[in-house]
């Protein structure tokens, strides 16, 4: 069963036993907003025994491009661990990647394709990120055209919210459990799983987010 994300009165640090290493690559697509809340997770889990890799300017903003540098990094720390006993392979590879509706990146589907055909995680929002911060506040099905409508929902919840403002995450993390739920929530009523092209608004970030916790 998933562990539930732990709330900031119950982090605890973890007993003095070795748990084998676990290492996990994220990608993102965006240059700041998602590498930004990633990072302020990791922090705030304390996911010191766990390797969380952000990586996103590099690699553009196309699907495509985000999967092919996931996998570069991938092929890279690969061959890399099999030199050196000081570095380990990466167990699990996650590219969040956006939809950016109505008119979605034209090299989304063979992304994904591709990312399955080598066993990478995809985590997708219809249409961007910021829905997953929606999430936080309320449980909408109602539907998004694209980045700016997204964006004017947020700050009907939040009027205070700004772009890549590292302080945001201290409003949205003590909401994250109303946020897994909200999103399961909206992918069940619109009876979508896994592929998430045609299912505006959604997102599976609530993915990753529940993993974290699990590995660490």
């Amino acid at each position: 069963m998933t562990r539930r994300i732990r709330s900031r009165g119950s982090l605890k640090r973890r007993p003095a036993y070795i748990e084998p290493r676990v290492s996990v690559l994220i990608v993102c697509e965006g240059e700041k907003t998602e590498p930004q809340y990633f990072r302020a997770l990791r922090r705030e889990l304390r996911l010191s025994t766990v390797e969380v890799v952000i990586e996103g300017k590099e690699c553009g903003s196309a699907p495509i491009s985000v999967v092919d540098y996931a996998i570069q990094l991938k092929n890279e720390r690969d061959r890399d661990a099999c030199q050196s006993t000081a570095l380990v392979k990466y167990d699990e590879v996650w590219c969040i990647i956006d939809v950016e509706a109505p008119q979605p990146h034209t090299s989304l589907a063979a992304a994904i394709d591709k990312a399955k055909a080598r066993k990478l995680k995809v985590a997708l929002s219809n249409p961007c990120f910021e829905y997953w911060y929606i999430l936080h506040f309320e449980r909408t099905s109602a539907q998004m055209n694209g980045n700016k409508k997204a964006m004017k929902r947020l700050k009907q919840n939040y009027p205070k919210y700004k772009k890549n403002d590292p302080a945001f995450f201290e409003v949205v993390y003590p909401r994250t459990e109303a946020a897994i739920k909200n999103s399961k929530g909206v992918l069940k009523e619109k009876h979508y799983d896994d592929d998430l092209r045609e299912c505006n608004p959604s997102t599976h970030v609530h993915l990753i987010v529940e993993r974290l916790p699990d590995i660490s």
